[in-house]
């Protein structure tokens, strides 16, 4: 299969220079940030346009949809809605090819602002090899989900240098609490300070310390199976944050040993553990608990490291930027930006 770009859907108008720091695309313009080397869509605004895409797995309720578009009309945003969405191909809303072909229309339509996800599930990783990854850095938006996004967010930002963000989909809850962190870090440009509140999940520090690295991370599983592949960054100087949802501790071991043995956690400045829901042993009087496994692996380990911020499978989630620069204390369990995630 053959890369799919703007190419494939529109005809060639013209032709423009890659400047070192900026690539003029009409009233666009790719900025690379001095300090960390990213690129960094625009802020969305009131009257902006977001596409509604299915890069994964089929949409299990048709509900979904008709409620994601309220979501984010009450948001002030227009929304494209793929065609993709309401079809079924086995466990896939379709074809590789349909659905690289339908997600690479949008980072070319140049009426859509930001692309968010209707749900994760499994196929994103399929279409790596086949999406155009100069197209996307040529024409930067905000692309924001996670679980099964993780391999497309980490591969973007890896190969283009595009900030992603790790935050809701459609099937997701967009409650007060998770909007209020992508008003902050989307539309309004802040550099957020993310902190557990206290009806929040308790934070367990395994590691003291404060360190400063790029963001890079998401669904522990979907990581590890972009072990040894072009898709993930150079890790040297990172901040890892993880998380996942009904994976039994052994697993979670497992996954945490492919890390370890590749290298990666050696590389990393520090570790950030999010919500692990539901990762719970079927039969507990044979295992460790998920606690037990992380006491295991960070108890001793040299950098910094705490367990329970509000990312991933939970109701009131964090939305963080992949590709960006933060400080992280494990100490009080924080997580802040120290530069704006969009210009």
């Amino acid at each position: 299969m053959s890369p799919i770009s703007r190419r494939s859907f529109i005809p060639i108008l013209g032709t423009a220079l890659l400047g070192a720091a900026s690539l003029s695309l009409g009233k666009k313009e790719l900025i690379i940030n001095n300090n960390s080397s990213s690129i960094k869509p625009a802020r969305l605004k009131r009257g902006d346009t977001i596409a509604i895409c299915a890069p994964a797995g089929a949409m299990e309720n048709s509900n979904d949809i008709d409620k994601f578009k309220v979501i984010l009309e009450s948001l002030g945003l227009n929304v494209k809605v793929g065609e993709n969405i309401p079809k079924r191909f086995g466990y896939f809303s379709a074809s590789d090819q349909e659905r690289a072909s339908e997600f690479m229309s949008f980072i070319s339509d140049d009426e859509v602002h930001g692309i968010f996800f209707i749900r994760g599930g499994w196929g994103c990783a399929r279409i790596l090899d086949i999406i155009d990854f100069d197209e996307i850095q040529a024409n930067p938006k905000v692309i924001m989900g996670f679980s099964d996004i993780t391999s497309l967010l980490n591969a973007i930002t890896a190969k283009t240098g595009l900030v992603t963000f790790h935050g809701p989909g459609g099937n997701s809850t967009w409650n007060d609490y998770s909007v209020n962190y992508i008003r902050q870090l989307i539309f309004e440009g802040k550099k957020v300070k993310y902190k557990n509140l206290q009806s929040d999940h308790s934070i367990t520090t395994y590691s003291n310390g404060i360190v400063t690295g790029e963001l890079f991370g998401g669904n522990l599983s979907i990581l590890c199976s972009l072990i040894g592949s072009k898709y993930l960054p150079e890790w040297k100087g990172k901040i890892l944050f993880i998380e996942d949802v009904m994976e039994e501790p052994y697993r979670i071991d497992r996954m945490l040993f492919q890390l370890k043995l590749s290298g990666l956690l050696d590389e990393v400045n520090g570790v950030i553990l999010g919500s692990f829901r539901k990762c719970t042993p079927k039969e507990p009087e044979k295992s460790f608990t998920l606690e037990q496994v992380f006491e295991q692996h960070f108890s001793t380990f040299n950098k910094p490291v705490f367990y329970g911020a509000q990312i991933g499978h939970v109701r009131d989630k964090f939305t963080l930027p992949i590709g960006v620069i933060a400080s992280m204390n494990a100490s009080s369990g924080t997580i802040t930006l120290v530069e704006p995630s969009v210009v």
